[in-house]
């Protein structure tokens, strides 16, 4: 079993990749006792500020490569953000969700699916008829 010791977040980080393309949402669920260890407490009373949020490079790049080494062509990953600037890696989804990351981040993320389908349909072949 693997365990990961608690950190003090500055803020966690919703990652969602689709072939290359890569989007990220920042949840502030730190401030809010209820969500402080995890967001997955909603309070739905007040919940969590979602902004997009800007990945570094570097990141983007090691992010791309997990998912060419693994083979996935999709998945949300959860980060944490520490205190010190540290980006600590938590889990890999595969087949994770992102609707609510599209909706909250304005980021349409089911047009660029509905388009990268189009695009390798017209590349591949598509039979209509199935």
């Amino acid at each position: 079993m693997l365990l990961q010791e608690y950190e003090e977040k500055e803020v966690e980080l919703r990652v969602f990749y689709f072939l290359g393309l890569i989007y990220c949402m920042a949840i502030f669920s730190q401030k809010d006792e209820k969500t402080k260890i995890d967001y997955r407490n909603y309070n739905k009373e007040r919940p969590n500020r979602n902004v997009p949020f800007t990945l570094p490079n570097d990141l983007k790049k090691k992010i791309a490569l997990f998912f060419e080494k693994t083979g996935l062509q999709s998945g949300s990953l959860d980060f944490i953000l520490n205190k010190e600037g540290k980006y600590i890696f938590l889990e890999v989804n595969p087949s994770g969700q992102f609707g609510w990351v599209s909706s909250n981040c304005n980021f349409y993320i089911e047009k660029n699916i509905a388009l990268a389908l189009e695009n390798y349909h017209s590349k591949h072949g598509f039979n209509k008829n199935l």
